[in-house]
């Protein structure tokens, strides 16, 4: 079922740290305390745990500017001592770059949102890369170069650069300022002659109107990615996002739904996507494809460096890997948390008269990557206004991504991005902002925050 862990039973090599099925020869330590103590590697994994729990506990799960500057950052380490022994592992196993807990990852991710598979790369921007890449494959192209890809003007950068860099024309469409989402009718009127694909965003975690986008799609016969980078765990009339198209793109950096410390995912719409998407990853190699070599011609070539496409270096790291296992575990948690939390402050924001919050469709599902607020037009003040207020209270902002990325200076670079007015992407640039919502802050935090808001707003 979509969003359940599944118990780890896929014949793959065991891969756990303390307490599980991996033992370490200690024979092979050349610590001079556990020659004269003969001590075992239980007892290592003891005294390690003992020291990584008192340096977490003098730690700060923020940077420590930031923690003498705010005492609402936007966002705090999720991760713990689990993930860290996990790491070490790795590590004292002599075994860092991509393999078993690669795959065990990618197979349980797959699992949670109910794709055919998953590939695991070192970041979210090189997911949206690799889906871009994916579309002019030259082994299977379903684009040609020059072919139109739609995108929301209101997105991380990387999401609109990479469909440019794979040799296709980028068109903005407008976003609503109710949901923070692709403006549908915009869309539907943007969809032209040359339109071959459609890269959405789920942004902030608000799931769209896949309903809506499905029967666009289906009737103008377009490809279909999904850029999930900030709404894992979120859904559509039960059916998690990312799962609606060719592919999804997510983000696993400090500040999301779960942490690797860097690292993404791509779901898999088949097991010909993934195969392809692996060869991507690595040098466009066949050394990670499930598929043997293609026989060659050449008897002088190796087939251990048979390389059958084009490709990138983009895969992840076992310490990635193993802090995800963990990471995906606690998720449920976590977004359980941020819902509780956001429900709370959402229930203030909702009685203000001069600021809203993006509004979920009754058959969506979202997982709130944050709180994003939109200062109403005729408000009393100005987003400016409140973002300085914020800040001086301690509470740290950000402006909702690019806002219009038609604005941004590297769009002069791309004539072509420029499509006319986009007001609704224009209203999130000028009046909008998000402050964070991480699952580890605590009800008297969000008590002293819900103070500052209600002290702002009785103002006016």
């Amino acid at each position: 079922m979509p969003g359940r862990i599944p118990d780890t039973g896929d014949g793959l090599p065991a891969v756990r740290h303390a307490g599980g099925r991996h033992r370490t020869d200690h024979r092979r330590l050349s610590c001079p305390e556990v020659a004269e103590r003969r001590m075992t590697p239980a007892d290592l994994q003891v005294k390690l745990l003992d020291v990584l729990n008192a340096m977490i506990a003098v730690g700060n799960r923020g940077n420590e500017a930031q923690a003498r500057r705010y005492f609402y950052p936007l966002s705090l380490a999720t991760f713990d001592v689990d993930e860290i022994m996990e790491a070490v592992h790795s590590m004292t196993s002599f075994r860092t770059t991509m393999w078993e807990k690669t795959l065990q990852f990618e197979r349980q991710f797959a699992s949670y949102v109910d794709c055919n598979d998953a590939v695991m790369v070192n970041s979210g921007s090189s997911a949206d890369l690799l889906l871009s890449f994916l579309l002019r494959n030259p082994t299977n192209p379903l684009l040609e170069e020059g072919d139109e890809v739609l995108v929301p003007a209101v997105t991380w950068p990387t999401h609109i650069w990479s469909p440019l860099m794979a040799g296709l024309k980028v068109r903005l469409v407008d976003v609503d300022p109710a949901t923070f989402n692709i403006d549908l009718d915009d869309l539907e009127a943007k969809i032209g002659p040359r339109t071959r694909a459609l890269f959405l965003v789920h942004l902030m975690g608000n799931p769209c109107q896949m309903d809506r986008i499905g029967a666009l799609v289906a009737k103008h016969k377009l490809v279909l990615l999904e850029d999930c980078c900030e709404a894992l765990g979120a859904a559509w009339n039960g059916r998690q996002v990312g799962t609606f198209g060719l592919g999804g793109a997510y983000s696993f950096f400090f500040s999301h739904h779960i942490c690797t410390m860097e690292g993404g995912m791509i779901s898999c719409s088949s097991a010909e996507v993934a195969e392809n998407l692996r060869i991507m990853r690595a040098h466009g190699w066949m050394r990670n494809a499930n598929r043997p070599a293609p026989p060659v011609a050449d008897p002088t070539l190796d087939p251990r460096y048979t390389f059958v496409n084009w490709g990138f270096n983009l895969r992840p790291t076992e310490l990635q890997a193993g802090f995800g296992l963990h990471q995906l575990r606690k998720l449920p948690g976590f977004n359980e948390r941020r819902e509780q939390i956001a429900r709370r402050i959402f229930d203030v924001i909702d009685r203000s008269g001069h600021l809203s919050r993006p509004r979920a469709h009754p058959l969506a599902q979202p997982s709130w990557f944050c709180i994003p607020l939109l200062v109403a037009a005729d408000a009393p003040f100005t987003r400016d206004d409140l973002v300085r207020y914020l800040e001086n209270k301690g509470v740290e902002t950000r402006p909702v991504v690019t806002g219009n990325i038609a604005r941004q200076p590297a769009a002069k670079l791309f004539p072509d991005l420029a499509t006319g007015a986009l007001p609704g992407a224009d209203a999130i640039h000028d009046r909008g902002l998000y402050i964070g919502l991480s699952p580890l802050f605590t009800d008297q935090v969000i008590d002293r925050l819900l103070d500052c808001l209600q002290e702002f707003l009785g103002a006016y």
